[in-house]
């Protein structure tokens, strides 16, 4: 059993040192092959590069250059983030953000990276050490195991005297005489006992539980309990100790094998006496706890994370400045503040401001409000942003209620269910007005106000299309009978729904609270249905994943999507195939409707009444057909052969006589040649003083040759209908640049943008 000075001594026991290496191809066909990487045992590491060890991850990298050797070791990082972070900006320096600043030009970073050799790497380590924050201000220390590489490094810091901002220390050493040999050389040595700390312990595998055998590959009691993996041990501790535990680390508590707790389970849990006589103790219970704790410590980094700026995980406090178009939160955060000051809220800056400010990184969050303060944790780091989860809400904004749906913080279908309505229409007219004066480039005193949003009082169970996924089915399991029935399980579906928020998986949807009544009263039917087919085996594709439809036409819901419905919108009947596109929220289209109408009828600066309208990208004639009443004559254009079939069937279904459709590109609407068939309805003989074009384009916007051609027609007025404000506020710009003015901008919640989701 330890006494005191025992546990003094493992307190003290020397840390982990962290380093990073360049390592050089010796193989002649390699002549200029590099490796960037980051270790705990140099020694180890290089001898895992070259084959030697059947064990480590390194072993299975850069076979093609070997034999390596070690070009430089860097020394003196305080811990595993910072030397990570090294690494990535050395291995990453055409997208590291202080690289590329240290350098001061983009195209030169990217130029550094493209050359190759060792060369070139040191010149890259030149600007890391030198130039970098917060790098220049770690005490680091570069051994060149060989003089050659010594010179050459010596040689270009000569070279850029002027650029150097921090002395940059080092040194000629060779390897087996660096600071962390000593340290490794005890590791590989095979001695039944331990020099240091684990000597005060009085580890000796002699007085093992019989259980822990050379042929147990786990450990009865306390240690089973612990999940203590031996293999973490020094290789001091003999080969069979290797085989005791688990091959993996399932714990922290081997991480602190060397704290007071440790030293109170040696002492207290009967791990030294014989394995007949092993009692437990009741201090084990406590033991346990300690382990408990530690294992839910333990977190996995993904093998892909870039630990630059923020380590995974790391949780910090910040305030919510804005929402993006998308609905996530925008946080912009002081990487000082974020590395040394975790508990601090970061201060509210203006958007302009925190571009110009290089410290300040932006953070996207999900479920917040603007000028909420929360606390958040790092998940995902990109080259200029970074993604994070809402942990807690610290200040909680007066405009967030309670979701209606469970699901509404995971699900990707819906953005705002935690924030009021009329915040919602309130946040959607701001973020219009700022899209068009940021990627529009209007000045906020020529470009007209925003007018509220315009909505419906139906913010629940107003949307007549959903359309839930589910993902490829469980490979089959079962057999095939005769008379075609399986034994056992041949597949089996998991999720059906939507895609969680940030990322591609699947949550699981049973009622859609967005959804019409109709259409969840069919959802339980088709969810049963499609995973019953799967069980039997009659899914028509049963190796892939696929889509589900739900169409709600008034009379019934639809979910084939070859089969025509129809729906009445202002005393007009539209008919079309079920999957096809159609506007999804029936409340809102005559309100839409009329917007359009309003806009397009308003007479011309000289007082003359529009004439003739062309609605492009019709689809199945909602605005030609709404808008016919009011012009002499209406063209619809669109590039599905399928839609302006339909439309034209909806022209004959109302009676309506004054509008063609045709089958075209959108950007050859104005070609005459491709509008046969009525030549009182050419589009190129239209007076341009009367003639209204409504654009209705995809979320992608309107392509730039169409745009140019729209410029060569010059009708008296345009009408865009987008739902997606960014690429309308694009599209605007060149508008205003070929003469148009902006004389009105409505935002409208068409797809329940927020009432709950975006779309």
């Amino acid at each position: 059993m330890m006494d005191d000075a025992a546990s003094t001594d493992i307190n003290t026991s020397p840390r982990k040192r962290f380093h990073c290496y360049l390592l050089r191809s010796l193989d002649p066909k390699y002549p200029l092959k590099t490796y960037v990487g980051f270790t705990t045992d140099p020694i180890r590491r290089l001898r895992q590069h070259n084959g030697e060890l059947k064990s480590g991850g390194a072993k299975r990298t850069a076979r093609n250059g070997r034999p390596w050797q070690y070009a430089a070791i860097i020394d003196g990082f305080q811990d595993k983030v910072a030397a990570m972070q090294f690494e990535w900006a050395w291995q990453h320096t055409h997208r590291s953000k202080v690289f590329r600043e240290a350098v001061g030009d983009d195209a030169l970073a990217k130029r550094m990276k493209r050359r190759r050799g060792v060369k070139a790497r040191f010149d890259e380590l030149r600007v890391l050490l030198g130039e970098c924050e917060p790098f220049n201000s770690y005490p680091l220390e570069v051994y060149f195991p060989e003089e050659e590489s010594h010179e050459l490094f010596c040689t270009l810091l000569s070279g850029n005297d002027t650029d150097i901002k921090q002395e940059i220390r080092k040194k000629i050493c060779p390897i087996d005489e660096m600071p962390f040999a000593e340290a490794a050389d005890i590791r590989t040595k095979n001695v039944q006992t331990v020099n240091g700390s684990w000597a005060e312990m009085h580890f000796d595998l002699s007085s093992l539980p019989a259980a822990a055998s050379t042929q147990s590959q786990k450990v009865n009691g306390s240690w089973a309990e612990m999940h203590f993996n031996l293999s973490l041990l020094p290789t001091a501790a003999s080969t069979q100790s290797r085989l005791i535990g688990q091959r993996r680390l399932q714990s922290n508590w081997a991480l602190n094998a060397v704290t007071p707790q440790a030293s109170h389970f040696f002492a207290t849990s009967g791990f030294n006496q014989p394995a007949d006589d092993f009692e437990p103790k009741e201090e084990e219970a406590e033991s346990a706890s300690v382990v408990e704790e530690s294992e839910e410590a333990v977190v996995k980094v993904p093998a892909k994370f870039k630990p630059y700026p923020f380590e995974y995980h790391q949780e910090f406090v910040v305030k919510i400045d804005s929402l993006t178009n998308l609905g996530f939160g925008i946080a912009r955060v002081d990487l000082d503040e974020a590395h040394y000051h975790d508990d601090e809220i970061a201060e509210d800056n203006e958007v302009d401001q925190a571009s110009k400010n290089p410290k300040k990184w932006v953070v996207f969050v999900p479920n917040v409000i603007p000028g909420e303060s929360v606390r958040i944790r790092i998940y995902r780091n990109y080259p200029t942003y970074s993604d994070a989860d809402l942990i807690e809400i610290i200040e909680p904004s007066a405009d967030r209620v309670l979701p209606k749906c469970d699901l509404a913080n995971i699900c990707g279908g819906c953005q705002y269910q935690h924030i009021t309505v009329d915040r919602q229409r309130q946040m959607k007219t701001v973020q219009v007005q700022e899209l068009f004066e940021r990627l529009g480039g209007m000045k906020a005193d020529e470009f007209p106000s925003v007018l509220p949003t315009l909505g419906t009082d139906e913010i629940f169970g107003y949307r007549s299309k959903i359309t839930p996924h589910y993902d490829a089915p469980m490979k089959k399991k079962g057999k095939k009978n005769k008379d075609g029935s399986y034994d056992g399980i041949p597949c089996e579906i998991g999720p059906i729904g939507f895609k969680e928020k940030a990322s591609h998986r699947l949550v699981d949807v049973p009622y859609c609270h967005i959804a019409t009544p109709a259409i969840n009263e069919a959802l339980a039917r088709v969810r049963d249905e499609t995973r019953k087919e799967a069980r039997e085996g009659k899914l028509k594709k049963p190796t892939k994943g696929a889509t589900l439809l739900l169409r709600d036409a008034g009379d019934g819901v639809e979910t084939d999507h070859n089969v025509y419905v129809k729906t009445t919108v202002k005393d007009l009947v539209f008919r079309f195939k079920a999957g096809n596109f159609f506007q999804n929220n029936p409340f809102m289209l005559p309100k839409m409707v009329d917007l359009v109408v309003d806009a397009a009828t308003i007479p011309s600066p000289s007082g003359k009444a529009m004439t003739h309208l062309i609605d492009c990208y019709c689809g199945s004639g909602l605005f030609a057909l709404g808008s016919s009443s009011s012009f002499q004559a209406c063209v619809g254009i669109e590039v599905n052969e399928m839609a302006v079939e339909e439309a034209r069937e909806n022209a004959a279904l109302n009676g309506i006589e004054n509008c063609a459709f045709v089958s075209a590109s959108a950007e050859a609407i104005f070609d005459p040649v491709t509008l046969e068939g009525r030549s009182d309805l050419v589009v190129g003989d239209f007076p341009r003083e009367t003639t209204v074009v409504v654009v209705d384009p995809p979320r992608k916007g309107c392509s730039v040759e169409f745009l140019e051609q729209l410029n060569v027609y010059k009708p008296q007025r345009v009408v865009y209908m987008s739902c997606d404000p960014a690429t309308q506020a694009r599209d605007a710009k060149y508008l205003v640049s070929y003469g148009y003015e902006i004389s009105k901008c409505q935002s409208v919640v068409i797809f329940g943008i927020y009432s709950g989701t975006l779309r």
